[in-house]
């Protein structure tokens, strides 16, 4: 055997053991990354939060507003029926832009459309918006996160 050939047998035999290490290193961090960051079913939700008052609003008129630190907007879509959804868009988390004169939600990096319900009409998205739950309590508009 040439000297040459115990090289690239020992690198070979060193980076066949390494591969185990390395496997150990990797799910060591994912380990330690889920204790940083519990599920979303262990976070606390956000408190509920007035956004409006009753006639505020009138149909297809909307309100921007926001919530958990995050974009949201509050929209009347028929008499006395109000709809809240963040401005996330669900492909990208682009936050979509109202788009007056055709009434929908428009997400401005890859062309994502959705209807005044969060509903995709175009694009990319895989999801309608996210929706809030919406309540009308003594005149007052609250939105809170839904319940799962």
């Amino acid at each position: 055997m040439t000297k040459q050939q115990d090289m690239s047998r020992r690198k070979f035999l060193t980076l066949l053991g390494g591969i185990p290490l390395a496997g150990i290193v990797v799910s060591s961090t994912s380990v330690f990354t889920q204790y940083l960051y519990p599920p979303e079913s262990l976070r606390t939700p956000p408190k509920p939060m007035e956004v409006a008052v009753e006639g505020e609003l009138k149909v297809g008129e909307l309100k921007e507003f926001e919530y958990n630190d995050a974009p949201a907007v509050l929209v009347q879509v028929k008499e006395g029926e109000y709809k809240a959804f963040y401005r996330k868009c669900t492909h990208l988390g682009c936050v979509v832009i109202f788009n007056q004169e055709q009434k929908v939600f428009d997400c401005p990096c890859h062309g994502g459309k959705f209807d005044l319900n969060g509903n995709v009409l175009a694009g990319p998205p895989p999801a309608p918006l996210t929706q809030l739950a919406v309540k009308v309590d003594g005149g007052k508009i609250i939105v809170s996160e839904r319940s799962a």
